[in-house]
């Protein structure tokens, strides 16, 4: 596995944590909890929160589950230790609130005695935060649909377009040719129908959670670090 490695010195350090190693861990901790608190901070989350969820998101990482083995095996070094952490913690982050959401619609008020609806129901139910597996590919849900949308709102001719030049590979001199038109105006083109993409993709995800700030820099770097493998369903 060592030879599609790109992260060498990450890929040992998580062996080490997994291991039970506490200079690794504190290691790996020191170096990217606040970088991790920062990302999501900066992606929606309440300072406090982010941080708590950091912390939080550790004990997970490195606890075992009782029929397998501890999340951060799933780190395969192909990319930054710190981008994928910051992966999964977004994920963790938009799983908690879309389940702040959804009880303040169904519980809009506290209950009798000062104590929340959620604090009253059993284990099990959607409040576990692993509860539900889907919660930990809910990152790609959004991702999947964000896109699909945008595409979908795509012009006909400028979705072939995308597709001639970046899964084709097709040049702007042989595009030209292809929609009548000089290199010049292909250019504009590929432009424009970029724009668009990335746009309407933003769009959906805020129009999904409008508490989610993402820039297109960080959607392109999620799209490649967020995989099933990645949560820990490879």
């Amino acid at each position: 596995m060592h030879d599609e490695v790109l992260h060498l010195r990450d890929f040992d350090l998580c062996h080490q944590c997994v291991e039970g190693s506490n200079v690794a861990i504190s290691e790996l901790r020191e170096r990217s909890s606040g970088a991790a608190t920062a990302y999501l901070i900066k992606a929606g989350a309440e300072p406090a929160e982010g941080k708590d969820l950091v912390e939080s998101l550790w004990a997970d990482l490195l606890a075992p589950p009782v029929d397998g083995l501890p999340r951060m095996v799933h780190y395969n070094g192909r990319c930054a230790f710190q981008t994928w952490f910051n992966t999964v913690a977004l994920n963790k982050l938009i799983t908690k609130k879309r389940k702040q959401t959804c009880w303040k619609k169904l519980f809009p008020v506290r209950l009798d005695g000062g104590m929340d609806a959620e604090a009253k129901l059993p284990p099990g139910t959607m409040t576990d935060p692993d509860s539900e597996e889907a919660d930990r590919v809910l990152l790609i849900q959004i991702m999947r649909e964000a896109v699909d949308h945008a595409f979908r709102t795509c012009d006909p001719e400028d979705f072939v377009l995308l597709q001639l030049s970046h899964l084709d590979g097709l040049l702007g001199k042989e595009l030209a040719v292809l929609f009548d038109c000089d290199p010049s105006g292909i250019t504009r083109r590929l432009k424009k129908a970029q724009a668009h993409i990335s746009a309407e993709t933003l769009w959906k995800i805020r129009q999904v959670d409008p508490w989610l700030d993402l820039r297109w820099e960080d959607f392109v770097e999620l799209c490649r670090t967020a995989t099933p493998a990645s949560f820990g369903l490879d």
